[in-house]
């Protein structure tokens, strides 16, 4: 009978193997969130068929939203620590903050969004 080891692992390599997801998916989001905040750009996360924001709303919905999207970030690295201990905490505190976040991306596009364009995606 034999018994398969592996050879030891560079720690890099091993955090990166197992934090790695994780970690690439943060950075993408505070990516996100820096356009929002810096550069008060909104059009890579409104589909072009819902219009543009009016000038006089662009700050404050980028302001909120850029907010939003860096507490989502917040929040990945809370479940990544959260699952190194309880992997099902971790899942269920990841859906919790998917669904904050669904329900308050839908808060701010009904505060500063044009308000027809649910109608214009139904017809």
């Amino acid at each position: 009978m034999t018994v398969l080891t592996t050879a030891a692992a560079d720690p890099v390599t091993m955090f990166l193997s197992q934090h790695g997801i994780q970690l690439i998916l943060c950075v993408l989001v505070i990516y996100c969130a820096a356009k929002l905040l810096i550069f008060h750009d909104p059009d890579f996360i409104r589909p072009k068929e819902w219009g543009k924001i009016k000038e006089e709303n662009l700050r404050p919905y980028t302001n909120e939203m850029g907010i939003l999207v860096l507490m989502f970030g917040v929040c990945i690295l809370v479940m990544e620590v959260v699952s190194q201990y309880d992997g099902l905490m971790g899942l269920l505190f990841m859906i919790l903050s998917i669904a904050v976040v669904f329900y308050r991306f839908k808060k701010i596009e009904d505060k500063y969004g044009n308000l027809d364009h649910h109608q214009k995606v139904e017809d």
